[in-house]
């Protein structure tokens, strides 16, 4: 129904209720007591057993699956019920992350507001249900916006946008930003504490939510575009440092439970056994056991930049 054309084309008449909607529905994290939280990009790659995979993320401290997702019906969709009906029982949550990138954004969203939105299951920041939109600078701000005040125009839900544009958090689409990628950082220890403070900057009232990582070697899928050496554990525990330095308000995300293609994976396994679901769960009984507050970040060296990349995720030339 509402094409990327079309949606640009109506930009321009949703500006006025696209500020009016910023300020009266924001999640307000400055004065948030929300319990802090561990979630995981979930792409059930290795395991069919998605049972075994919550106890898992559970006994490490995760609190939560973050679902590779592209419409209602299809096989991950069907993945998503899957994470939903074996975390029930014992309170583990999931949401999407959203990955379609076509003319039907409108209908795909549509369709998970009608028939997967009031699940009690999802991912929830002050009673509203959270979803993760991936390389959502794809597009411009205002088709975020027009999408966003077509789909939800009363904010049910909460948008986190991803990627270090953090000019992003001007638009009212967006609650939030929370960067996919960190192992393509040789400095993970100051360049999270630089990517909140830039964020605050922009919109101190809006969710940073920090990802962690324990590296990354996606040299046997494509041309390599990360490798970061997992140091026997030294990176993920580097990556934590500067999430936790950071100081979220809200929640810390583990890039990925189970990236396997790409190598940064968390989930046990024949190479590493369980160091990183201990580690995880090292780390996130600290973060746990901290109370939320919002604190100002003091950055240390401005770290490098993250590679520029073309419409396609991959490295610019």
């Amino acid at each position: 129904m509402w094409s990327p054309p079309r949606l640009r084309r109506l930009a321009v008449v949703g500006l006025a209720v696209v500020a009016t909607f910023g300020t009266q529905f924001g999640p307000h994290v400055a004065h948030s007591e929300s319990p802090h939280v561990v979630l995981a990009y979930y792409y059930g790659m290795q395991s069919g057993d998605v049972r075994q995979q919550v106890q898992q993320a559970q006994a490490a401290g995760i609190d939560g699956f973050i679902v590779w997702w592209d419409g209602v019906g299809g096989g991950r969709d069907q993945q998503l019920v899957q994470v939903l009906q074996a975390g029930r029982a014992s309170g583990f949550k999931a949401t999407i992350h959203f990955h379609a990138w076509d003319a039907n954004l409108y209908e795909e969203m549509r369709g998970f507001y009608d028939q997967r939105l009031s699940d009690p299951g999802l991912v929830s920041f002050e009673g509203r249900p959270v979803l993760f939109f991936w390389a959502t600078w794809q597009f411009p701000n205002s088709y975020w916006s027009e999408l966003r005040n077509q789909v939800d125009p009363d904010r049910r839900a909460i948008w986190l946008a991803d990627g270090d544009q953090f000019g992003t958090l001007s638009s009212d689409a967006w609650d939030g930003i929370s960067p996919y990628a960190i192992a393509w950082s040789a400095n993970p220890r100051g360049q999270l504490p630089s990517w909140a403070a830039k964020a605050r900057a922009v919109a101190p009232d809006k969710l940073w939510v920090p990802p962690v990582s324990p590296g990354c070697d996606d040299s046997g899928v494509r041309a390599t575009t990360c490798f970061q050496n997992r140091a026997d554990g030294n990176y993920y525990k580097a990556t934590w440092d500067g999430a936790l330095a950071s100081n979220p308000p809200w929640a810390v995300v583990v890039s990925t439970w189970d990236e396997w293609a790409e190598q940064t994976q968390i989930e046990p396994g024949a190479d590493y056994g369980d160091l990183y679901t201990s580690l995880t769960r090292v780390y996130a009984d600290t973060w746990k056991g901290s109370a939320p507050a919002m604190q100002p970040v003091v950055p240390g060296p401005e770290p490098e930049q993250a590679p520029p990349v073309d419409e396609a995720g991959e490295p610019a030339e």
